[in-house]
């Protein structure tokens, strides 16, 4: 597997959290990854939430990673589990729709290459979570800005474990939909907020 021209310093970057990583992992394995998705649940629109939702654990852990082909094994592992849960607890709805933004979805834009410019928008990004509901920000906030366990937001919170998962998958659900009302909306950059900013971030 080759990433670019960089081999030799993909993981040490990947291991960083650079935001250039999270769009070539993005730009090499997402829709491959949504396809497999696809041919194990019916609905598409469910299928790119498991990849993102791939994409955003990878990146939580990347520490635990040291080669190229474990990274690409844990995408593929990881998007597999994920829909025999969501198969074996009978979720889907609409089978078959696609979200509005489906179309352009697979094009990874460039407006955010460009450090500045991709700052302000996290930031703004980072407001948007100012408006989700009570219980989703102290969740989103303990899981990715705290980076606490599931069993620790659960303490820290009050909240069940179930709840506090849930609320998780709220949280995403619901900052993703706003983020494409406001047109701020990228995977790659949605991945790496959730990811790697909101830890780093003080704001």
């Amino acid at each position: 597997m080759t990433l670019s021209a960089r081999n030799r310093d993909v993981i040490t970057e990947f291991q960083r959290g650079h935001y250039i990583m999270v769009k070539e992992l993005y730009e090499e394995h997402y829709a491959p990854l949504l396809d497999f998705a696809s041919q194990l649940i019916i609905n598409k629109e469910e299928a790119h939430h498991i990849v993102q939702e791939t994409f955003i654990r990878l990146f939580g852990m990347r520490d635990r990673f040291s080669t190229l082909p474990d990274i690409k094994a844990f995408l593929y592992i990881t998007v597999r589990n994920i829909c025999l849960s969501y198969i074996r607890a009978d979720k889907e709805k609409d089978p078959g729709g696609d979200a509005a933004w489906f179309n352009q979805a697979l094009i990874a834009t460039a407006r955010f290459d460009e450090p500045v410019a991709r700052e302000a928008v996290l930031l703004q990004m980072h407001e948007q979570l100012l408006v989700l509901p009570a219980q989703e920000q102290i969740v989103f906030r303990l899981l990715f800005y705290d980076r606490l366990s599931i069993q620790e937001a659960m303490e820290e919170s009050g909240l069940s474990a179930v709840v506090v998962a849930q609320r998780r998958i709220s949280a995403i659900r619901i900052l993703r939909a706003q983020l494409i009302t406001s047109n701020l909306f990228s995977i790659p950059l949605f991945i790496y907020f959730i990811a790697v900013f909101c830890s780093r971030s003080k704001v």
